[in-house]
């Protein structure tokens, strides 16, 4: 078991989490509060739920439910905000809006530009991206699309967020899922498309219009939990909710169950 230090509260998981504990643990620590927060790269989800259940780390961030044998670790799980998924998109992709149908066309390869005729580049992210699923619910046809190109390596697969988000700002006609939150919190030069007319947004994410989201929290063992509280009560309370709002997420207050 590792031991915490003192005057750390150390922490790292999901990458579409990752840039909201960042601006979080910077404004804890502008207020001159301790324990001081380090947040480290992104290792996903499952790795943060790992370094949680290990003591590596004091909070884990996780973009998706506990699995069948992680809720066996004993951790707590601490709901902080609601993300929504999205199509990101390379600024000089001219249009707006994409059908279901045309998404799917793309990641199957049967079409292979936007419906200006720009070229397009799709990019995915690994199998074991929380992101696939609430946008899957909702098109249907598009996992069996995802699952196939990985199959013919039809596409260029990239292994956290922060890759995907440098990937799709460099590459023209470039097309992929992402977050909204971490889209937003990093500032990333990208455009933000809306699927058969709806548009992602904190308001349409609010008011159940765009339904491809994910819920965010922190995990922790128990013994770690208590030393993380007054971090954890900041997060949750108004200076915590501005910050997530102004950033691009939805304060878990704020989401519907």
């Amino acid at each position: 078991m590792v031991e915490p230090q003192p005057s750390v509260l150390r922490v790292a998981g999901s990458g579409a989490l990752t840039p909201l504990a960042s601006l979080l643990g910077a404004a804890w620590a502008g207020r001159e509060r301790q324990p001081t927060v380090v947040v480290e790269p992104s290792v996903g989800s499952t790795g943060g739920v790992r370094a949680a259940a290990d003591g590596a780390v004091d909070l884990g961030l996780v973009a998706r439910p506990l699995k069948e044998e992680e809720r066996k670790l004993g951790l707590t799980l601490v709901p902080v905000a609601r993300d929504a998924v999205v199509l990101a998109a390379h600024p000089n992709v001219a249009v707006d809006d994409v059908s279901s149908d045309d998404l799917v066309a793309l990641f199957t390869g049967a079409r292979t530009s936007f419906a200006d005729g720009l070229p397009a580049t799709v990019f995915l992210r690994d199998r074991d991206d929380s992101g696939h699923a609430p946008l899957e619910g909702l098109v249907p046809g598009l996992r069996a699309a995802r699952e196939a190109a990985y199959e013919a390596h039809r596409f260029r697969v990239l292994s956290h967020d922060d890759a995907m988000g440098g990937a799709l700002a460099i590459t023209p006609g470039a097309i992929g899922v992402f977050s909204l939150g971490a889209l937003s919190a990093s500032r990333l030069p990208l455009k933000l498309l809306a699927l058969d007319g709806v548009r992602p947004s904190l308001e349409t994410l609010g008011n159940g219009s765009w339904r491809a989201s994910r819920a965010l929290g922190f995990v922790a063992r128990p013994d770690r939990l208590e030393r993380a509280r007054a971090f954890l009560s900041f997060v949750a309370g108004p200076e915590g909710a501005a910050i997530a709002r102004a950033n691009g997420y939805l304060p878990a207050a704020e989401a519907a169950p």
